[in-house]
């Protein structure tokens, strides 16, 4: 096959993937990537992005093959690699033993210098979810609270979401008697830039 050719299949599969298509031959594109892999064609970031497409498809057997290109391709090679990783452990229906797995990698993520800002406040804002719902970790209101700002800072504007319910009183309160603050919920929606739940809740407030 032709590299023109090749590429090309590679990019129809990818967007089928993507629409959750039906037609679409989930083990060939996987033995795809893995070649294109090899050959460097793939960055690791669009590794990751692959990965994750799997790890969340309603396609049969994408999710297995998502995590089966995680471990051909070595999670350690870049921090994208590693967040897809984490994100699979933690959400997944698995034990206890890998969400914990999941929130510790999630964290190193957070302290690695060489990962960039958007894959940290990712992991801010996993490690928040953590610590709001007590996945893998005991809840930690004010622990959310912090990994949710730290987030936002990061550029993860989705974490407004979430931060901003928080200053409505939707979660935390009853633990730690927090006192609703619309003025601050209202300037942490707006922290959310073009984020839509932003957008719906500076709406509601309005």
């Amino acid at each position: 096959m032709q590299m023109e050719s090749w590429v090309g299949q590679i990019e129809r599969e990818w967007q089928q993937l993507r629409r959750s298509d039906p037609t679409l031959n989930v083990e060939k594109f996987f033995r795809h990537v893995i070649a294109a892999n090899k050959t460097g064609f793939l960055t690791p970031e669009s590794l990751a992005a692959i990965a994750n497409a799997l790890l969340t498809s309603p396609l049969a057997d994408a999710p297995i093959l998502g995590r089966q290109l995680l471990d051909r391709v070595g999670v350690n090679r870049h921090p994208s690699l590693r967040v897809a990783l984490a994100l699979s452990l933690v959400s997944s229906n698995g034990d206890d033993e890998e969400v914990v797995t999941g929130n510790a990698i999630l964290e190193d993520v957070m302290k690695d210098d060489t990962a960039d800002g958007r894959l940290r406040g990712i992991s801010a804002a996993a490690l928040a979810d953590s610590a709001r719902m007590g996945r893998g970790m005991s809840e930690d209101v004010d622990l959310a609270r912090t990994l949710y700002e730290r987030a936002v800072d990061l550029g993860h504007k989705a974490s407004a979401h979430n931060l901003g319910l928080y200053w409505e009183g939707v979660w935390g309160a009853p633990s730690t008697g927090a006192m609703l603050n619309r003025q601050k919920a209202i300037q942490t929606y707006r922290r959310g830039g073009d984020d839509a739940r932003c957008l719906q809740r500076l709406q509601a407030l309005r």
